[in-house]
């Protein structure tokens, strides 16, 4: 009976610690995310995504709120493009880089409110962001990226912004060109 208890408990007590560590580093980030949570984007999105928006690897590509980094992997699986994700959420930035970590994708992420961040070098911008934090960002966009950049909105569109093409996989997926 008492080997039950300890098997029990060395399964319950770190389910409890990743548990909480999930809370905590949600509950920190808040503020900046705006109510935000991490979600991730779904196989099928990133699938319509890079069906319609091939890459090559001198493409230069950013993940704004990349959470657990699929985007990236997907990318560098498809197309061999190293791309950069930006990530506050602690416990979403901890799980990126352990999976890219285990699957050998060497993309780079980094703990960075992207707000902050100097978008010019890249052609390729990815967000899955809620509304608030795209009134913020389409701005900044504007201001940084490069004619003809791309830049992909799931489920939200870019204030201000007409797109080139809406995907429709479940929820819209908002295609701009600068």
């Amino acid at each position: 009976m008492n080997s039950l208890l300890y098997l029990l408990a060395a399964i319950l007590v770190p389910l409890l610690v990743i548990k909480m560590a999930y809370a905590i580093g949600t509950i920190l980030v808040l503020p900046k995310t705006k109510g935000a949570l991490f979600v991730s984007t779904s196989k099928a999105k990133i699938k319509a995504i890079l069906n319609e928006v091939p890459l090559s690897p001198e493409d230069k590509v950013v993940d704004l709120g990349c959470g657990d980094g699929r985007f990236l992997r997907a990318i560098w699986r498809r197309y061999q493009v190293c791309g950069v994700g930006y990530e506050i959420n602690p416990w979403a930035l901890v799980v990126a880089k352990t999976i890219n970590f285990l699957t050998r994708t060497p993309a780079k992420i980094y703990r960075r409110n992207f707000l902050e961040v100097d978008l010019s070098p890249y052609n390729v911008v990815f967000c899955y962001l809620f509304p608030d934090l795209l009134l913020d960002l389409a701005p900044k966009l504007k201001r940084e990226l490069t004619p003809g950049s791309i830049v992909i909105s799931c489920n939200f569109s870019l204030p201000g912004w007409v797109p080139i093409k809406v995907l429709k996989v479940v929820d819209p997926i908002f295609i701009y060109r600068v």
